[in-house]
């Protein structure tokens, strides 16, 4: 455990920084308080939604369709009828 007062932390911050990461306990102290500098868990990745929201009835009713060119880029097209 390392236990420094935080004028000294002030030029040993990467330092203690470190030791942290380790998992370390680092402590500093200032006018009588104690704080504990401590490695947070890592953030759970945010799952991304889909940047498309249909709300066209239309489109919901499958009268209409994407579809590829020749280049490679989609269209919106109105579906083909079937016979």
């Amino acid at each position: 455990m390392t236990q420094i007062k935080a004028s000294d932390a002030r030029q040993e911050f990467f330092r203690l920084l470190d030791a942290a990461e380790k998992g370390e306990a680092v402590i500093v102290e200032r006018k009588g308080a104690r704080f504990r500098l401590t490695l947070l868990p890592p953030e759970p990745a945010r799952t991304r939604s889909s940047p498309v929201l249909i709300e066209d009835p239309e489109v919901l009713s499958g009268n209409w369709s994407w579809v590829g060119d020749q280049r490679g880029q989609l269209q919106f097209r109105p579906r083909r009828k079937k016979r």
